[in-house]
């Protein structure tokens, strides 16, 4: 860190590679999503070109039904895909934008949309609970996208973790003071984790850098909350 506090020229350069790799964990996740999606639209579409198909080389009566149900499962994904790309397209405009006030549940409920088949993967399941008060800190959107993507994985993709053949339940809650924002990850009860893999190494210093917060543990290792490391106004 520079006198100031800012970030210097190499935790920038560290912040930025790691973004890069962030980035490109995410789009791989989705694009993957979205070729499954495209794989269902084109085997139904299938479906109903071998209907029509019948209908006209054996003068076969289309069944109604048949070809209502094999539409509607066309629809369904096209809606699922429409969704993925609106928050995919969120997710990559966020990149556009400079230090500004960020509401962290908002910020949350995207990552997780984006990372759940990372997060089902590893056998994950997340649950968010909604702040008592409004939580924003003033940083880069797409930073605050990146922590937040980092702190799920070190909660789920943990290689310490003794219980990796079960379900890992996460919980993400948010602290009650609107001038110091919070946001806390938990385990499953029992879990604990192991503090040299909590945001220790330089690009993850880096990141906690460009967005001025710190981490804290909590008792017994059960988790961790990230906290501004000044009061937020906004």
């Amino acid at each position: 860190m520079s006198p100031n506090n800012d970030p210097c020229p190499e935790t920038d350069r560290l912040a930025d590679m790691a973004d890069v790799k962030f980035f490109g964990a995410l789009a791989a996740a989705m694009t993957h999503d979205m070729k499954n999606v495209l794989a269902i639209i084109n085997e139904n579409a299938g479906l109903l070109g071998d209907l029509s198909v019948k209908a006209q080389k054996k003068a076969t009566p289309i069944d109604p039904l048949k070809a209502s149900t094999i539409s509607e499962k066309i629809r369904k994904n096209v809606t699922r895909a429409d969704t993925m790309m609106k928050r995919f397209n969120r997710f990559s405009h966020s990149m556009d934008h400079a230090e500004e006030f960020v509401d962290m549940e908002e910020t949350v409920m995207l990552v997780a949309s984006l990372s759940e088949r990372i997060i089902r993967r590893h056998g994950g399941t997340l649950t968010v609970i909604p702040p008592p008060v409004p939580c924003r800190i003033h940083a880069r959107r797409f930073v605050v996208l990146h922590l937040i993507f980092r702190a799920l994985d070190i909660l789920c993709c943990n290689h310490a973790d003794p219980a990796s053949d079960i379900q890992k339940q996460m919980t993400v809650r948010f602290g009650s003071e609107l001038t110091r924002p919070e946001i806390c990850f938990t385990r499953d009860p029992g879990f604990m984790i192991k503090r040299d893999v909590l945001f220790d190494s330089p690009k993850d210093r880096a990141l906690l850098a460009h967005v001025k917060m710190k981490v804290k543990m909590m008792d017994a290792g059960a988790g961790f909350c990230l906290c501004t490391a000044r009061p937020e106004h906004g």
